[in-house]
Formats: structure tokens, C-alpha cells, sequence
């Protein structure tokens, strides 16, 4: 098999990828605490109330706006989402370019499997809000992964660790395992599936009870033992 990159500038690099094989779906990264969906319909209901308001000022609709985005965000209602927060856009006097605007229309292109228009709005809430923030950082490597853009994934991700200082958990390795094994089928090379299993083996020396690592490691010896690259 023709190799088409040399799998040692892999070596120390995760992406994002709910299933490798056969769902190319992504899951949210950091995801929200368990609500209380009664107080957030509760408030959903109280910020409409206020938004009727004649005289309510843009800044305070823009502000109310996106509490109530965020709100039906955290009870999955994406539609609903992105519909209220792209409201703060017609309004004159609001701050319709904030970090947090960006980051939650982000978040709900993702829960749409809207993979490109989630890199639009997240690399511009990165734009706005320079502190470091590496839930974020994944939200976008997750969308690339998504996209099938393995390189700049590969390459945000390696930055996101590096530069947070992280210690390799079972994100890491989970994510970087399903990566190589994904890009294992996509460029049918052995290589790939070599490194899943090599990620996935160091995964399990780690956290051995790790179900996904060890289904990882399955699926890579079914396709490497029968072409003799064990």
C-alpha cells in the first residue's frame, strides 16, 4: 500500500469522532450539566414576556436574546436556537458581534450535524475573545474531523493540547484512536490502523476499563491480523 503521509507526524494527535467506521456523527464536546427543563421553560417564559416590552432598549433584547439561545440550547432545541439568537442581528444598538453569540450558534450548527457553519462561528468567537479556551478548541477540531478535514484537525488539536498543557485523558485517546482508524478506512492504508491500535493499546494501559478503546482495538486487529501486518 502507498503511504500517503508519513505516519510519524501522527504520532501525538487526536481528533474528534463519535463512531469511526460507519456514523460519521460527532458528539457535542463539554457537554451541559443536567438541566432543570421546568426552570428553563420557566425562564424561557418570563424573557418572552420581557421581550414584549415596547419600550425594551436592543441592548437588553440582545441580552435577552441570548439567554433565551442559550437556554434552548442546553434542552436541545437547535432550531429554536439559532432562530432566537440570529434575532440579535437585526437589532441596531446590540452587540451582535460577542464571543458568546458566536459560540452558541457554533454549538447548535453542531447539534444540526451543520458541521462548516459550526467552523464559521466558532472560529469567529476565537477571533473575539482571545482567552484560552479549550472546550471551544475541540468544538472546532470536532467539526473538522466532521468535514473530513484530518490535517487542520489534526493540526488544531496537536495546538490545543500543546499549548494547554493538557495531560493525555480519555478524550485524547479515544478521539485519536477513532481518528486513525477512520482515516485507516478513507485511505485504505494499514498504516492508519497500525496507529489506532498502537493509540488505543497505550489508551488501555491508562484506563483499561475504557469500552470504546477496547472496541477500537478490536476493530483494528480484524482488519490488520488477516493482512499479516501484526
Amino acid at each position: 500500500m502507498k503511504r500517503l503521509y508519513p505516519l510519524t507526524l501522527f504520532m501525538a494527535l487526536a481528533v474528534v469522532l463519535n463512531c469511526a467506521s460507519t456514523d460519521d456523527s460527532v458528539r457535542m464536546i463539554g457537554g451541559y450539566p443536567k438541566i432543570n427543563t421546568s426552570s428553563h421553560f420557566a425562564q424561557i417564559e418570563s424573557i418572552d414576556k420581557e421581550l414584549k416590552i415596547s419600550n425594551a432598549s436592543d441592548e437588553t433584547k440582545s441580552k435577552l436574546y441570548l439567554t433565551k439561545g442559550r437556554l434552548l440550547l442546553e434542552l436541545g432545541k437547535y432550531d429554536d436556537s439559532i432562530e432566537t439568537l440570529n434575532q440579535i442581528f437585526s437589532l441596531k444598538n446590540a452587540n451582535a458581534n460577542s464571543p458568546e453569540l458566536n459560540l452558541y450558534l457554533g454549538r447548535a450548527h453542531i447539534g444540526k450535524n451543520q458541521y462548516a457553519k459550526a467552523i464559521q462561528y466558532l472560529n469567529q468567537s476565537e477571533k473575539l475573545d482571545k482567552t484560552y479556551n479549550p472546550e471551544r478548541k475541540k468544538l472546532v477540531v470536532q467539526s473538522l474531523v466532521a468535514e473530513r478535514e484530518y490535517y487542520p484537525a489534526l493540526a488544531a488539536l496537536t495546538k490545543t493540547y500543546h499549548k494547554g498543557n493538557q495531560k493525555k485523558d480519555e478524550f485524547y485517546y479515544e478521539t485519536a484512536a477513532k481518528t486513525y482508524l477512520k482515516m485507516g478506512y478513507d485511505y485504505k492504508n494499514a498504516g492508519f490502523y497500525q496507529k489506532g491500535l498502537q493509540v488505543a493499546n497505550l489508551g488501555l494501559e491508562e484506563f483499561p476499563e475504557n469500552e470504546t478503546l477496547r472496541s477500537i482495538q478490536k476493530e483494528c486487529m480484524e482488519v490488520l491480523q488477516p493482512e499479516g501486518k501484526l
